[in-house]
């Protein structure tokens, strides 16, 4: 065994050494005539050739460019990536650029979160709920897959407890509500609630999810059956994929979850640009590329308004991008959802709407973005 990995690593370093040499003139050779395109594996545009100036030269970033569009652009760039991830799992690696794969799965390593700066997140949320004391608040701290699946790692990982930040949550939310959907996510671990393959929960998840927090917000949850289930796409392979293009995790299957008895929908995204409607909660364009997460409700935008057609209260949903997989259950019950995401609003909630027109408001975050986005504070600017 020590003779083939002393082998792999050798070969390793020779098709590294062959590609110093000639990455730089096949690059220049093949430099694409789009000169921002986009890496849709990634969801960036790769970096542009820098402006060549005296300038620019005299203040590095000539220099600083050229690193970054060679880095980005470089001849053949996703497969030497995926050449050596593959090396680095021959020679018996299980986590690579952060993502733990073992039986199928790919998880998302997180090591866990600071008392501080989770304390500064919650003490934002306290001031927000005391500002509007008659609209109950509640707070859905979503577990990622390592929540769920933490006994797949080996024992003694650095891996962080995301039960004990709920704990933590919970002890310091005085005035809001803490949902609690990890005991559900565990006792369904079998069933195909997480992607294999992305960092999100899949829509059974997410009905699951649904199901819990319908109870803790004093309605009762649509059974399984009242959704009729369609396949909308069997290849999708999302965020955890791009970071280790592991072409041997089977690729995710993508459900949308439909309510038989639909009035019809009304949704509106300003994403600050430009103002979209729809009739419907899915973007399907979205299937056709890899971003196929982006079909539940689209990308991530400031401001998403969906008017249901149902009767019913009004409910204010501030959340990352978990939340576009639960948010089709949640319309059941609602007759009008508005959906904030702080990371892209900047001078607080009231540029988009008044918080006294909603009677309940719902924090649904995935407990590595919680633990991690400072902008959930700028809930009281403005």
């Amino acid at each position: 065994m020590k003779k083939k990995t002393k082998a792999y690593k050798i070969i390793t370093v020779a098709l590294f050494a062959a590609m110093l040499i000639l990455l730089p003139v096949l690059t220049f050779v093949t430099m694409p005539s789009d000169p921002m395109p986009f890496s849709e594996n990634e969801n960036r545009l790769l970096s542009a050739f820098p402006t060549v100036s005296f300038e620019t030269f005299r203040n590095e970033k000539l220099m600083k460019g050229i690193e970054d569009w060679f880095s980005d652009r470089f001849f053949g760039r996703e497969q030497w990536i995926k050449l050596r991830n593959a090396s680095e799992r021959l020679e018996g690696k299980t986590c690579i650029n952060g993502v733990f794969t073992k039986n199928d799965r790919m998880i998302e390593i997180w090591s866990g979160f600071s008392e501080e700066y989770v304390g500064k997140n919650l003490k934002a949320m306290n001031s927000f709920a005391l500002k509007y004391p008659d609209i109950s608040m509640y707070f859905l701290l979503a577990p990622t897959s390592q929540g769920v699946y933490s006994d797949m790692f080996p024992a003694g990982a650095p891996i962080g407890s995301q039960a004990a930040m709920l704990d933590f949550c919970r002890e310091n939310l005085p005035d809001i509500q803490t949902i609690n959907v990890i005991p559900t996510m565990k006792m369904h671990a079998d069933e195909y609630i997480y992607y294999r393959t992305d960092h999100h929960w899949a829509s059974y998840g997410a009905y699951l999810a649904y199901y819990d927090a319908a109870k803790a917000m004093g309605f009762k949850p649509s059974e399984i059956g009242e959704f009729d289930i369609e396949h909308a796409s069997d290849s999708f392979r999302g965020t955890l994929y791009s970071k280790t293009l592991d072409d041997s995790v089977t690729p995710d299957i993508m459900d949308y979850y439909h309510r038989r008895r639909d009035k019809g929908i009304e949704l509106t995204v300003n994403n600050g640009d430009k103002v979209t409607t729809s009739d419907s909660l899915y973007f399907r364009e979205y299937l056709e590329v890899k971003d196929k997460y982006s079909s539940f409700l689209g990308p991530n935008a400031p401001y998403i308004d969906i008017k249901t057609g149902v009767d019913g209260p009004q409910l204010l949903i501030f959340k990352d991008s978990y939340a576009h997989a639960l948010i089709p259950f949640l319309t059941s019950h609602f007759s009008r959802i508005t959906v904030l995401d702080m990371r892209y609003i900047n001078n607080g909630c009231s540029q988009y709407v008044n918080v006294k027109d909603y009677d309940s408001v719902l924090f649904v975050y995935n407990a590595i973005t919680f633990s991690e986005d400072r902008n959930i504070r700028k809930l009281n600017q403005g």
